[in-house]
């Protein structure tokens, strides 16, 4: 399989030529970072101690920097050398999973509970990546290593997915996609007969996960995990593809053309993503999917910017090997500045782009995966940069996704553009469905994000948005059972400047209709990324009793 990324002519291509000039910098990059110490199995420090997913991104770092190196450069020793080194520690090391992973609930393990078969979305990855490596170097590398590869699949993902089952066959998100086709590809390049007896639960995991989707396609998890769980879905099925001679044809369903689309909607402007969900503000996309996917699909793929185009970095070598054997010049645009609007009816997503800016709202519940609590929140873009933002995640610590997540304050309702009410922010337990009415003939969008609260003195809180040319006009209007106070809150990475009593954002206007004068305090917050930075809350404390509230978001000249 993949008898073309074999092909001598397409890495002499990707040596010389210009088009790929930013892959072989980034692959570099990556390679230059990584390999600042020497490749090598944890240390025993690093087990017993380690909760950081940064080791094993480093691992991972070097194997797909040196092979790809290796791959572009056969003749360059160092690159391969360290390509064999890394295997071998791979081959050599205690756990292919964080040991972090060992005692979450769904494993209930102990670092000392040694677990050679503990498959999660390292391990998954670490096989599906080995298996690649060595289809693509098996006539380059000595039979102690290739043999040393295939004891290790064996023993590490095949034989315990045969006689195991993993919660993550059933679990509804990206762990679904990513553990089942990281096995999937091991036993397709390694054991193709145990592929074909387990064919119906690796298609029933796969059914699982497109299931976490609505048929609008769009990624509750946030577009990270778009990349994450449909990459992974998208590598199985291309290979799935190609093994069963096109009987297997996961593309051709029109809701995985929904899901292959979601890239392309989010853009708000052409540096500017919609950041809702565990990914970060600072989100970039990978070349593969969109490149991948045109082969597929076609002109129904729009080329995108190269501004946020990256080969991916900290991540998979699945992902960067298919970043250049898919990479098409040809799908990379220069801007997404034409007027259009999506309205996803079953994730409750409104997208426009409008004019010089671009602008999202959402409707949905706060019971999604990697839920924030953000039932009502939206993103303003101008110049190329959220005014008003969503910061999206932040870093994994200790209880993220369990117990302590919303004491976090990236996933909280205290990080989004979300009214307080007497003292309280919107609740974290998901119940209803909120949904966005858009009409497009009056250019409004309305929620009532009411249920989202879990106040019995909320009788309802319509939010609407009237889009015009050079401005968007957000109106809040409460209906309550007893008198309420209301503070609306609204989050920017931009320090607003206060103008004749107005908060400005570059050259965005907040005009309050009453007058109410802004609060602004600043707020240092570290990223998704682990990048430390700075939030400006800007508050509007209305008086008790007020019921109805105004903002104009306007437009300049810049």
């Amino acid at each position: 399989m993949l008898d073309f990324a074999k092909n001598k002519s397409l890495w002499d291509r990707v040596r010389t030529s210009d088009d790929y000039a930013q892959h072989r910098r980034e692959i570099k990059e990556i390679y230059d970072e990584a390999f600042d110490e020497a490749p090598r199995p944890h240390s025993v420090e690093e087990i017993i101690e380690n909760n950081d997913h940064g080791l094993w991104h480093k691992q991972f770092q070097q194997l797909q920097s040196s092979a790809l190196l290796s791959l572009i450069y056969p003749d360059n020793e160092e690159y391969y050398n360290n390509l064999l080194r890394i295997v071998w520690a791979y081959c050599n090391d205690y756990s292919w999973a964080p040991l972090g992973h060992y005692t979450m609930q769904y494993y209930g393990k102990t670092p000392a509970d040694f677990d050679c078969g503990l498959i999660d979305i390292f391990a998954a990855s670490a096989g599906f990546s080995l298996a690649e490596i060595k289809n693509l170097f098996k006539d380059r590398f000595p039979s102690l290593i290739t043999d040393r590869i295939t004891y290790e699949l064996r023993r590490r993902i095949i034989e315990p997915y045969m006689t195991r089952k993993y919660f993550w066959e059933k679990h509804n998100n990206n762990w679904t996609a990513v553990c089942t086709g990281g096995v999937a590809g091991v036993l397709l390049y390694e054991a193709p007969d145990v592929y074909y007896a387990n064919q119906k639960r690796i298609h029933d995991s796969m059914e699982c996960y497109l299931a976490s989707y609505e048929d609008d396609g769009m990624c509750v998890e946030g577009v990270g995990y778009w990349e994450f769980g449909f990459g992974f879905f998208c590598s199985f099925a291309m290979l799935e593809l190609e093994l069963t001679e096109g009987k297997v044809n996961w593309f051709a369903r029109p809701k995985v053309k929904e899901i292959a689309k979601f890239l392309q909607k989010i853009f708000l402007q052409k540096s500017v993503l919609l950041t809702y969900g565990d990914c970060t503000i600072e989100q970039r996309y990978f070349f593969y999917l969109p490149h991948m996917l045109s082969t597929v699909y076609g002109n129904e793929i729009e080329p995108l910017p190269r501004d946020l185009a990256v080969v991916k970095r900290n991540t998979h070598f699945n992902f960067s090997l298919r970043s250049i054997i898919y990479f098409r010049p040809e799908m990379i645009g220069n801007d997404v500045c034409n007027d259009v609007t999506y309205w996803t009816e079953g994730t409750n997503y409104l997208i426009k782009r409008k004019n010089g800016y671009g602008f999202t709202c959402k409707g949905g519940n706060n019971g999604e995966s990697h839920n924030h609590v953000d039932v009502g929140n939206f993103i303003v873009a101008r110049n190329n940069k959220q005014i008003i933002c969503d910061i999206g995640g932040g870093p994994y610590e200790d209880g993220y996704h369990f117990d302590k997540r919303y004491t976090f304050f990236h996933p909280s309702a205290e990080s989004h553009n979300l009214p307080i009410i007497d003292g309280e922010y919107q609740s974290h337990f998901g119940i209803g469905n909120v949904t966005v009415d858009y009409d497009g003939n009056k250019e409004r969008a309305t929620m009532d994000i009411a249920i989202a609260y879990r106040m019995d003195r909320l009788k309802s809180l319509v939010r609407s948005f009237d889009f015009g040319n050079d401005a968007i006009t957000l109106t809040d209007k409460y209906s309550f059972t007893e008198e309420s106070q209301v503070t609306e809150r609204f989050i920017s990475v931009i320090e607003p400047k206060i103008v004749d009593g107005v908060a400005v954002i570059e050259d965005v206007r907040l005009v309050q209709a009453d007058g109410i004068s802004p609060v602004i305090t600043k707020r240092e917050v570290t990223s998704h990324r682990g990048n430390k930075h700075f939030v400006y809350i800007i508050e509007y404390p209305m008086s008790k009793g007020q019921t109805e509230f105004v903002l104009s978001f306007e437009m300049g000249n810049k």
